[in-house]
């Protein structure tokens, strides 16, 4: 019988504690909602405006399809998300190497500071403005065409068979010595001609001669008189 009424005294207590415990968090969510009520009417009046702003553009029902539209694409949000994520990642271990690079390039011109480049583009640009005052359109062509030309003359001498025959030639120069008299008479020429090696070096210029003057233009006056004839 006692071990009966001391059970049933425990389970009372017990029942006594949650009764008070209960009543306290009833007085906790009683305090916790007077808390909160001005702020969700402030926040539910604040949104009553802004929806009654946009309630000609806006409807019930188009917020309904929105939100159709949205759980009919939820995986194609979620790869979305994935993928938002993904760059937010890339971006983060870029930084450094974005970070490294610029030093890099800021290194970079540095030594073409000190080196003077900038100062030569400077200098370079110069010209550039002084030529373009000075000239114009037909000249800069005619300018380019005389570069291009003189190019195409320094790439045919840049030959190897041509610089072999260059440098041959000045080493023959250097080594030969010739004593030029203070007087030549016309005889002395003569003999000098019947020198066959001095008549084969002979024809040799003349043929240069006239294959360079078969390729220069006729001048103005035989021009002329050819348009004459004509």
């Amino acid at each position: 019988m006692d071990r009966d009424l001391e059970l049933l005294h425990q389970k009372i207590d017990f029942l006594t504690e949650q009764m008070v415990e209960t009543q306290r968090r009833q007085r906790e969510l009683e305090e916790l909602w007077k808390d909160v009520t001005p702020v969700l009417t402030d926040l539910f009046n604040t949104a009553a405006e802004e929806l009654d702003e946009i309630s000609p553009y806006f409807g019930y029902e188009d917020l309904i399809h929105l939100v159709k539209k949205m759980l009919r694409n939820i995986r194609s949000l979620t790869v979305l998300f994935e993928q938002v994520e993904g760059a937010q990642d890339l971006v983060q271990d870029l930084v450094p190497l974005s970070k490294e690079i610029f030093d890099e390039v800021l290194g970079r011109l540095d030594a073409l500071e000190r080196k003077g480049y900038f100062r030569f583009m400077k200098a370079t640009l110069g010209v550039v403005d002084d030529v373009v005052a000075r000239y114009s359109e037909e000249d800069i062509q005619r300018l380019g065409d005389g570069i291009i030309a003189m190019v195409d003359i320094v790439k045919e001498f840049a030959r190897p068979e041509m610089l072999a025959s260059l440098q041959k030639a000045a080493a023959t120069v250097r080594t030969v010595k010739v004593d030029i008299p203070a007087r030549q008479s016309t005889c002395g020429l003569l003999r000098q001609m019947l020198d066959p090696d001095v008549r084969r070096l002979l024809g040799a210029g003349l043929g240069v001669l006239q294959q360079v003057a078969g390729g220069l233009p006729a001048p103005l006056s035989i021009q002329n008189e050819n348009g004459k004839n004509n």
